[in-house]
């Protein structure tokens, strides 16, 4: 006589079907370890010294990694249907798509990677001329 948790098995979980081992999944884990080693060693010498487009597509493309295998592995979708593997890559790519479709249509001056321009020595700026004339207006009428 079967049980009643015995129908409940899932044979697509069974190791017959190949899903690997925990020696594997561990392997998979050290992987994503030493991706996020390298993502945090952008910040630091002699990676950070290089320009600001490299890191960026750096940071970019071990994201992008890291987020396939974690996708892959972990949320198991190697083992599912073809289709679901493809629908959930195409939120990724879509969502890839809007971020550097976003980045490209930011104006020169806000852009993140942009580097802010310094003004010459000597040159107020409107903000330093504003405050210096607010400034100059309450003395003459604090001592008047």
């Amino acid at each position: 006589m079967e049980h009643e948790t015995d129908l409940l098995v899932d044979d697509v979980h069974s190791p017959k079907h190949g899903h690997p081992s925990v020696l594997f999944y561990n392997l998979i884990a050290l992987s994503l370890f030493i991706i996020t080693f390298a993502e945090v060693a952008v910040l630091y010498p002699p990676i950070n010294t290089m320009g600001e487009y490299f890191k960026v597509i750096l940071l970019v493309v071990l994201s992008l990694v890291k987020f396939a295998v974690v996708v892959a592995f972990f949320m198991h979708l190697f083992y599912d249907a073809s289709l679901l593997t493809f629908l959930f890559g195409m939120g990724m790519v879509i969502g890839v798509g809007t971020v550097a479709a976003l980045i490209q249509v930011m104006p020169a001056a806000e852009h993140p990677l942009q580097p802010t321009p310094q003004p010459a020595e000597g040159v107020e700026t409107p903000a330093e001329h504003a405050f210096h004339e607010r400034v100059e207006l309450w003395r003459q009428r604090a001592f008047s």
